[in-house]
């Protein structure tokens, strides 16, 4: 189990294959994250922590990690690791960072033994995406107060999101993406000053996005997309003035796209593609200086394209989709203007008029184009 099989048979001292003792096995080596000790003891011969992190280990991790009483961090991502999480971690009661990602790991995600009243407390780190693991979020999630990235994306993970989450008032990092979750965003979710990044794509999550939800106004990414989420995105969206990527597409939104978009100066991807949006694309898109893809197609949307969204207001435009709505009018003067823009479509509207001429200079990078009047 503790074998590196990337290093050679003549391997220098200091390494996982020597004979010294284990504590002096930790020298640095290069890593995912720099430059990293294999495993550091305190001066007892505790171990304190132990990096497994592309080793290619095979094998579930014994029981026995439930003597190393005194270690506040496992780290093994990116292994081939099989079989559950033993229960035996409850009694690594220090343990600050648990990273179990990218291995073939299944079973039940959260158990009682290191979730419950005598489990782990000081959790900051938990991740755990990119296996198998199973089962529900039990409601004593909320009892890891400390924790800061909870991350446990593309397992197989079902039931709700309880409401103790938002208990979780450290957290800056909340990735639940390719599960199976259904339920509703509950409310607590707004406690969560200090969140960032929120990830809930690709699940079966329903009903509307709480207005608690834009309390968070540290929020910086918001994927949102795919699930069946349903009711308006309120105005306060453009309280989130750090946001950078808003993803909403391919759920059942209504109502109207808000103009206070025009207020998140940061924001570089908007995505709203495939919902039932009405009403206009909002003159002021053209304030969203730091935009990059614009997807608004396959809506219900009406009224003229705004010429805003156009020419220098949006300099690093990249991506254009208004198509398949209700868009009426003729295609703005400046459409050519855009000094970036790759992809344009604007097909399956009720455009009228003639294509504006395109000066020289003008659509340089321009290699996707579809308009259909």
């Amino acid at each position: 189990a503790g074998s590196n099989a990337r290093m050679d048979k003549d391997v220098p001292k200091g390494t996982w294959l020597s004979g010294l003792n284990y504590c002096e096995w930790g020298t640095d080596i290069s890593g995912y994250n720099g430059i990293f000790n294999q495993l550091s003891c305190d001066e007892y011969g505790n171990v304190l922590k132990l990096n497994l992190q592309n080793n290619y280990l095979i094998g579930p991790i014994p029981p026995e990690i439930g003597v190393l009483v005194h270690m506040t961090s496992y780290i093994s991502f990116n292994n081939i690791q099989s079989g559950p999480i033993p229960t035996s971690l409850g009694l690594v009661t220090p343990l600050q960072t648990f990273d179990v990602e990218g291995n073939n790991m299944g079973g039940e995600l959260f158990q009682p033994e290191y979730i419950g009243p005598n489990g782990l407390t000081e959790l900051v780190n938990f991740k755990a995406s990119f296996n198998n693991f199973e089962g529900n979020i039990p409601t004593e999630i909320g009892r890891w107060t400390k924790l800061e990235y909870l991350w446990f994306a593309q397992n197989k993970i079902t039931g709700t999101i309880p409401t103790e989450v938002g208990n979780l008032v450290e957290m800056y990092e909340f990735l639940l993406y390719n599960n199976k979750i259904s339920g509703t965003i509950p409310d607590g979710i707004g406690n969560l000053d200090r969140l960032t990044w929120i990830d809930m794509e690709d699940n079966q999550i329903f009903g509307t996005i709480p207005d608690s939800f834009y309390s968070n106004l540290n929020l910086k990414g918001v994927i949102l997309k795919n699930n069946s989420l349903s009711g308006t995105i309120s105005d306060r969206v453009g309280d989130l003035s750090k946001l950078d990527h808003f993803w909403a597409s391919f759920n059942q939104l209504s109502g109207e796209i808000p103009s206070t978009f025009g207020k998140c100066l940061n924001l570089e991807e908007l995505e709203l593609q495939n919902n039932e949006l009405t009403g206009s694309i909002p003159e002021e898109f053209g304030n969203m200086e730091s935009m990059e893809v614009l997807s608004v197609e396959s809506n219900q949307l009406t009224g003229t394209i705004p010429s805003t969204i156009f020419g220098q207001n949006i300099p690093g435009l990249r991506l254009l989709y208004l198509g398949d709505n209700e868009l009426s009018g003729p295609v703005p003067e400046n459409y050519g203007q855009s000094p970036r823009l790759k992809h344009l479509y604007m097909n399956d509207n009720l455009l009228t008029g003639t294509l504006p001429a395109i000066a020289e200079g003008e659509f340089l990078f321009l290699g996707e184009y579809l308009i259909v009047f």
